[in-house]
């Protein structure tokens, strides 16, 4: 029997993207776009608070979630896409605290 969390325990479906790193054409200005490393992986999202984020124009309120998944790669800077919902979030911290699954703290992405 596979070591992990039981599919039955991860209700959510996710998409997971790095961040690639290239140059303009003729340039040396850095240009970042993502690059789909897996898609409908499941995986547990739940959200933990939301904070403030002061800034010129005001106040925004920012969600952070705590996501579990199966043991794979995961880092931070990565994107992760909710299917059901479409909601973009940045992974802010991944660890893996028990050898059979992964733990990440993610941030919803600024639009």
């Amino acid at each position: 029997m596979a070591r992990g969390i039981p599919d039955r325990l991860l209700l959510d479906r996710i998409t997971l993207r790095r961040p690639v790193q290239s140059l303009l054409p003729g340039s040396r200005r850095p240009v970042f776009r993502y690059e789909v490393v897996a898609v409908q992986v499941p995986a547990r999202f739940v959200a933990t608070n939301t904070a403030l984020n002061r800034g010129v124009l005001g106040q925004k309120a920012k969600k952070i979630f705590r996501l579990f998944l199966n043991p794979r790669e995961l880092l931070e800077n990565w994107e992760v896409v909710n299917e059901a919902t479409g909601e973009v979030f940045v992974v802010t911290e991944a660890k893996a605290p028990a050898a059979h699954h992964i733990e990440a703290i993610l941030q919803e992405k600024a639009t």
